[in-house]
């Protein structure tokens, strides 16, 4: 015995002119062609008096972590500046 699948009758007698039509999804990425998309605003602007201070202290801070042995401090600097650039890139500050 087989069985076969009924339409349902509202589905069946309404002309496919009179269905809902769905409901179009708007998505984030969407861009008109032609407009450029607006660059977000850096968090902070900091200025080089500013960035010098932070890379300053940061580099003290690696060097105090280590006991103020060893290494030199143009590596400390190096690497404080390194870390303090990624830092305001991201947005902090």
């Amino acid at each position: 015995m087989t069985t076969t699948r009924r339409k349902t009758a509202s589905a069946a007698t309404q002309p496919a002119s009179e269905t809902r039509p769905q409901p179009r999804r708007r998505t984030a990425t969407r861009q008109r062609k032609g407009v450029p998309r607006p660059v977000p605003a850096p968090v902070a602007a900091v200025d080089a008096a500013a960035r010098r201070q932070m890379i300053a202290e940061a580099a003290y801070y690696l060097a105090e972590q280590r006991g103020f042995h060893g290494d030199d401090p143009r590596s400390d600097w190096l690497l404080a500046e390194a870390a303090i650039d990624r830092m305001l890139e991201q947005g902090g500050g």
